[in-house]
């Protein structure tokens, strides 16, 4: 437990110093959220996914990409400097470099979580939109957990397993891909067959499950022209089972190539 501590703390401290955590991590959902706020409030309100109670739960989702861009940072930059080549001579195990390097990403998420929930809350003040309870957004926080974790073991697999150059190219398309396939801001519930594509996806599932605590109201009315509130139903009781497939596969990954790397090194 001290050698986490001891590793958590010296790869927080050096997260902190990267302006990624600044500008992407934390500034970038924001902006997103105030850019979709202004879209949604001259366009009179018509689009349901631009609502708060919709569009928090999708920029906390794709928030998430960011933290595995800054854990595939991280771990390619110690790689190259060959920091961790000298901690394999060290009696850490793997679970130890991994929940080192986890922890203070996971740190990072919370705050975007709570950042963006926050900021939401402002924007629809100003606006005068309906917003979520505090039991919902009690709710929401630890929901949106296994996405973060998911994000952050395959931030750390694709690190280990990618050079300095190609690691973070292949992090720009995954989250080029979870705001577009994850739901964030397009509407996918009128889309049909993308729609059921993405949800064996791992982030239009948990950005599903995110508006039914909220609340959120469908982009597409029932027969009748009434708006559908998001239900837990079987869409959503499915779309658990991809998000914790890929977190245990981006665990079970980033062990077995620690483990690999360190016989190696």
């Amino acid at each position: 437990m001290k050698r986490i501590r001891i590793f958590a703390v010296r790869n927080f401290i050096e997260i902190m110093r990267d302006p990624v955590v600044y500008i992407f991590c934390i500034g970038f959902p924001v902006v997103m959220l105030g850019l979709f706020y202004l879209i949604n409030r001259f366009t009179g309100g018509a689009t349901p996914v631009f609502e708060p109670k919709s569009l928090v739960p999708g920029v906390m989702t794709f928030s998430f990409t960011f933290v595995m861009l800054l854990e595939v940072l991280q771990v390619t930059k110690d790689r190259s400097s060959a920091f961790l080549i000298r901690l394999f001579a060290s009696p850490m195990r793997a679970s130890e470099f991994i929940l080192g390097y986890a922890i203070p990403c996971a740190v990072v998420g919370i705050l975007q979580e709570i950042v963006c929930a926050a900021f939401g809350w402002l924007f629809a003040l100003a606006s005068g939109a309906e917003y979520f309870s505090f039991v919902s957004c009690a709710l929401l926080l630890p929901a949106m957990l296994p996405t973060l974790a998911l994000c952050i073991f395959w931030g750390i697999f694709l690190g280990t397993a990618l050079g300095e150059k190609a690691a973070p190219g292949i992090c720009s398309v995954i989250i080029s891909a979870a705001g577009i396939l994850g739901g964030a801001w397009m509407p996918l519930d009128a889309m049909g067959g993308l729609e059921t594509a993405c949800r064996f996806l791992p982030f239009y599932p948990a950005v599903y499950l995110g508006r039914v605590i909220t609340g959120a109201i469908h982009s597409v009315p029932d027969s009748a022209g009434n708006a559908v509130v998001y239900q837990f139903d079987r869409v959503a009781a499915l779309g658990l089972i991809p998000v914790f497939l890929y977190l245990a596969a981006g665990l079970i990954f980033a062990i077995l190539l620690f483990r690999k790397k360190r016989r190696i090194g």
